[in-house]
């Protein structure tokens, strides 16, 4: 297998269909910031051209220098060996990435024994190739038509995150079975397990384009059915799958030695969404839950059953596809336990599976296990029909979460995460002040009216979290509620309209979108206004050019350039929701607001139209990049270079990054851990998040030990500079934010490299003393600045140095 050799090829060309507002970012031509005082730097049209006419040509001659090349391996291509060539693959759910399934051959895409030849390696391109987006858990198997002897199971994956999403997964199991209803494991890939990658050839993402030939070898089972089950990532993408025929006695093999699984092509599959399940002992967090189905699933009424060890009961849980907004199901609460065998605890409830979805249900678990107490717990399925599905086991642990003290300078929430959630968990706002967070969000447009009955519930939780001294933040997707009417796109000569928001429509609806977001935060007063606005696609509003109400507006503008004029617009936009939501609040008695808008950042105009460095401060008080990945070791480094790159175009640290609590794939509350310390290290003073369907205990529990690391440094990073002049001496990696001759540092080797510690150098005039804010033991710095940070069990250490 070969990889691509040209970085700046791969990721310039990737963007187009996959995050393709980067673009600009990854070129670095146009508006770059310039200086602390956040103005931008007009490039003249000519240069711009010649700079572009420069890129397009490194571009074309990179296509033409550089190919993937990758070719069959012995045997690949021969059906006596390969035994799953020419085989339909059935999905469960279907693969669902647009680019990847435009010709709908994705049955027969991964045994018809064609590579990706794409000219970058870039496979998601490709409808030869087949692809899930945010997929969460996902079956693929095919019949070999006989019970076979094989001794290799294996499938060609897209990695290396040339855009951060786009990676292996975060899990991958082979299955076999003789019957095709009872498989079992043969073998897994894990990035739960930290040699994993090692004992797989993984090779690291670091920003190129790469694909990655997971094996499982020497295998010596047999089966007539073969199944792939995948956890995926922000874009998960295959080219190719294999299965090789063993010369052992197929008869011979013992498969009853092997563990029975759930994996099924035809039935509905309930999952947890990591390998393990943790659980709080001292306060109430959820865990979800996720269903699995097949393709055209008419839907079916199952059977939950829920078994807990000794010491672990079933507190609250709601979902599974009971009830329906006008008649709510009971919760959870409701479901008493029966005692079984050894202590155990047995609950049961109806369900229904009707679509894959990663939020089929949650619950909540509560015991007296002391923490880091380990078990099982162990859930199965009974059918429509009466059939009973495999029970499985999963690993269970707990969790004590120490008191943590709610932050006054950080925004610390969870973003994106609706107080409807708030009303099902049980005891929600002690839960969030003891885990230290200080801030309540809602999407007040999803939110019932005040004064309607069924909204009250939700309010009065808006309404408490308030009074309880929480800071309230509303999301918003601000001009997407614009009315549909014909009027509102842009309109072209002969008649016909386009499909997107025309960016110079003011019209009726246009008016009432900027009453509509003023009137409900008027209604709900909050303390922080964070818009997401996604109107056009990376290119911005491509059709303004061609609409005679833009062209008039054009005209009468006054700029020399279209690229001026669509700043302009947005500019207009943004400001006049600002200046609406403003007065509408004021009235009402409201707090002075702060506003920030995913992916707005310094670094460049996002979609072409919103100049970021024009409304800062005034209209925009935070920077919110924003990256969503399954937070490997590329990935955590990555977020913290972000952030880092956008506070030193600032200059206050108003950086708030928006990263994904598992939907681009799930990962351990450590690697949380150190992808949040990165941020604040780096110049961040909070965090956005997205979504909010994944959020578990383990992830809570992790956000909280940040918040307790950085109480005792909060007026430091509020008011400090990012460090300069550190340097590691060696493998490794330091970030950190200077205040008053402080500093906070953040002292990492993610990738391993480093033998267990860290050396620096920091910029110091004598001797000073660092504390570790995790454990609380020191470490002397010598007066020349000398520093070494032993990791021990950790990738990461955050030292706190005076």
């Amino acid at each position: 297998m070969k990889r691509p050799i040209h970085r700046t090829r791969t990721i310039l060309t990737s963007v187009v269909a996959y995050g393709g507002q980067h673009l600009i970012r990854a070129a670095g031509l146009v508006n770059l910031p310039g200086g602390r005082k956040g103005k931008v730097i007009a490039m003249r049209p000519t240069l711009l051209a010649l700079l572009l006419f420069a890129m397009i040509c490194v571009i074309c001659n990179a296509q033409e220098e550089t190919h993937p090349g990758w070719e069959p391996e012995p045997g690949d291509l021969d059906p006596a060996q390969n035994i799953a060539l020419g085989k339909v693959v059935s999905y469960a759910p279907l693969p669902d990435y647009r680019l990847t399934k435009a010709e709908d051959t994705d049955p027969v895409d991964l045994t018809d024994g064609q590579l990706s030849d794409h000219p970058q390696g870039s496979l998601w391109f490709q409808s030869k190739c087949v692809g899930w987006g945010y997929g969460g858990l996902a079956n693929l198997g095919l019949d070999l038509g006989q019970v076979e002897p094989i001794r290799e199971i294996a499938i060609r994956i897209q990695g290396g995150s040339p855009q951060p999403g786009i990676c292996t997964p975060v899990w991958l199991e082979a299955l076999v079975s003789d019957d095709g209803e009872v498989y079992r494991r043969v073998a897994m890939y894990s990035t739960f397990d930290p040699e994993d990658n090692e004992r797989f050839g993984v090779p690291p993402h670091d920003g190129q384009s790469w694909v990655h030939r997971f094996r499982f070898e020497d295998l010596s089972t047999r089966g007539r059915f073969v199944g792939l089950r995948l956890y995926g990532t922000g874009l998960t993408v295959s080219d190719e799958m294999y299965v090789f025929r063993g010369g052992h006695d197929a008869a011979a093999v013992d498969l009853a030695a092997l563990p029975v699984t759930d994996f099924s092509l035809t039935r509905p599959q309930m999952h947890m969404h990591k390998p393990y399940l943790c659980f709080t002992t001292n306060i109430n967090t959820p865990n979800p839950v996720g269903m699995t189905v097949p393709p055209e699933f008419a839907g079916e009424e199952v059977t939950v059953a829920l078994e807990l060890p000794p010491g672990v009961e079933l507190v609250d849980g709601g979902g599974f596809g009971r009830g329906s907004e006008a008649e709510p199901a009971e919760p959870l609460s409701t479901v008493e336990g029966a005692a079984i065998a050894d202590g155990w605890t047995r609950y049961e409830w109806s369900a229904n599976a009707t679509e894959s979805t990663k939020t089929w249900g949650r619950i909540f678990l509560r015991g007296d296990w002391e923490d880091g107490s380990e078990g099982e717990l162990r859930y199965a399925l009974t059918y429509a029909d009466g059939a009973s599905g495999p029970t499985v086991a999963v690993p269970l642990r707990a969790i004590e979460v120490p008191e943590t003290p709610r932050p006054e300078q950080l925004i610390v929430g969870l973003s994106w995460y609706s107080v409807g959630s708030l009303v099902t968990w049980p005891e929600a706002l002690e839960a969030f002040k003891h885990l230290g967070l200080n801030t309540i969000s809602t999407h007040v447009h999803w939110m019932p009216l005040r004064g309607d009955a069924e909204g009250d519930d939700q309010w009065a939780v808006w309404d408490q979290a308030r009074e309880d001294g929480f800071k309230l933040l509303n999301i918003d997707s601000t001009f997407h509620r614009v009315e549909k009417a014909d009027e509102v796109f842009c309109q072209f000569e002969d008649g016909t309209q386009g499909t997107r928001l025309c960016p110079s429509y003011r019209g009726q609806y246009y008016q009432a979108e900027l009453e509509r977001v003023a009137d409900q935060c008027a209604m709900a007063l909050p303390d922080y206004v964070f818009a997401d606005i996604e109107l056009w696609s990376w290119r911005g509003p491509v059709d303004a050019q061609k609409c005679t109400r833009c062209k008039a507006d054009f005209a009468a503008s006054g700029c020399e350039t279209w690229e001026e004029w669509q700043l302009q617009k947005g500019y207009e936009m943004w400001s006049s929701a600002v200046e609406a939501m403003r007065a509408a609040v004021a009235e009402a008695g409201g707090p002075e607001m702060e506003f920030g808008v995913y992916d707005w950042d310094p670094r460049r105009d996002y979609q072409f139209t919103w100049p970021f460095n024009l409304l800062y401060p005034e209209y925009l008080q935070s920077a919110q990049p924003s990256t969503y990945t399954p937070l490997y070791a590329h990935h955590i480094m990555h977020v913290g270079n972000e952030a880092r790159e956008c506070r030193e175009l600032l200059p206050e640290p108003d950086v708030l990054p928006w990263i994904s609590p598992g939907d681009a794939g799930t990962y351990s509350g450590e690697r949380f851990r150190y992808a949040l310390l990165e941020c604040f290290a780096n110049g961040s003073t909070g965090m956005n998040f997205w979504s909010g369907r994944l959020w578990d205990a383990e992830l809570l529990a992790g956000y909280s030990r940040v918040i307790r690391n950085l109480a005792p440094v909060e007026d430091l990073l509020a008011s400090g500079e990012l460090l300069e002049g550190a340097q590691v001496q060696g493998p490794g990696r330091i970030s950190g934010v200077a205040s008053g001759g402080e500093m906070v540092i953040l002292v990492a080797d993610y990738l391993g490299e480093s033998g267990g510690s860290v050396s620096v150098r920091l910029p110091v005039n004598a001797a000073m003393t660092a504390t570790d804010l995790d454990t609380g033991k020191t470490l002397q710095v010598a007066a020349n600045g000398t520093l070494t940070v032993p990791l021990g069990d950790e990738a990461a250490r955050l030292l706190h140095v005076k």
